[in-house]
């Protein structure tokens, strides 16, 4: 937050703060929810690539 600034929180900062109400209860489906959708980025990039990532990491470790 120091270098971003209040406008561009990092996303755990973020879904901290969206759960929770003005009363202090922590609504644990909106949190379940954002939780899942900043997830879904990394694991389709994962899933994606994921087959050239083992072929790069297998190509690298054989000699010669």
């Amino acid at each position: 937050m120091i270098f971003a600034g209040r406008d561009n929180m990092p996303m755990t900062v973020q879904l901290n703060a969206i759960g929770r109400t003005s009363t202090g209860i922590i609504e644990y489906n909106v949190n379940t929810a954002a939780a899942l959708l900043t997830e879904l980025p990394p694991l389709l990039i994962y899933f994606v690539s994921g087959r050239y990532f083992v072929r790069g990491i297998t190509a690298g470790s054989v000699k010669g």
